[in-house]
């Protein structure tokens, strides 16, 4: 009779054990975004821009920074410049557009970090350009501390950065190509240095307005013995 009675105890206790670890299904809530992405300087729709879903992850002690999202969808917008992604919202947890760096093939002003709401129709829409690129015929003399390196930035925005260029050779002329943005004030910062202090950093800034036209094409010569 003890033995049977042990036996159920058992039994009981394992059964209990088995439903406490039954994992809850989540709960869901169908949701959607949409929106239209806009060539905002010259006024016309994007299409084939890609947008990417993310759930973000905010537990940085557990995952690390470059593992705290996953691909939730990604869709590219329609000739007007539309598009539409229609998910399954998991309650308690948070979502965002992908961050667009260095824009390729556009630079973006209101993507990422826009949190989305659960159960409804959220409205994103996102202000885009293409990139003006500058052609710079460059005749570059006494470059004794290379490289030096070319750097297109807007005026008044220190928060967008385009990539630079280096140049090692004393002597050359040369063609360089750089991104800016279209239809804004620009200073291409011509700069090396001779050695580790502040004052070892040498400056050569020209300033220009740029057009909406794809490509312009510009003349230096830079003395770096000059500046």
């Amino acid at each position: 009779m003890r033995n049977i009675i042990l036996v159920l105890v058992f039994t009981v206790l394992n059964v209990s054990c088995v439903k406490n670890d039954i994992i809850e299904p989540e709960e869901t809530i169908e949701t959607i975004v949409r929106g239209n992405v806009l060539d905002v300087e010259r006024n016309k729709p994007i299409k084939n821009f890609k947008i990417v879903l993310l759930r973000i992850w905010d537990d940085w002690s557990v995952v690390q920074y470059f593992l705290n999202s996953e691909v939730i969808d990604s869709v590219r917008t329609d000739i007007n410049g539309n598009y539409t992604i229609t998910f399954d919202y998991i309650k308690g947890e948070r979502y965002a557009f992908e961050k667009q760096y260095y824009g390729y093939p556009y630079y973006t002003e209101s993507i990422g970090n826009t949190s989305i709401n659960e159960g409804v129709i959220n409205i994103r829409n996102i202000n885009a350009w293409y990139p003006t690129i500058l052609k710079l015929n460059i005749t570059v003399t006494n470059n004794d501390y290379p490289p030096m390196r070319i750097s297109s930035e807007i005026v008044g925005n220190n928060n967008l950065h385009f990539a630079t260029i280096d140049i090692f050779e004393q002597e050359i002329d040369t063609i360089a190509y750089i991104n800016t943005k279209p239809n804004s004030n620009i200073e291409l910062n011509f700069h090396y240095s001779t050695g580790y202090s502040n004052s070892d950093y040498h400056y050569h800034i020209e300033s220009l307005t740029t057009t909406l036209q794809d490509t312009i094409s510009l003349s230096y010569n830079i003395d770096c013995n000059s500046f």
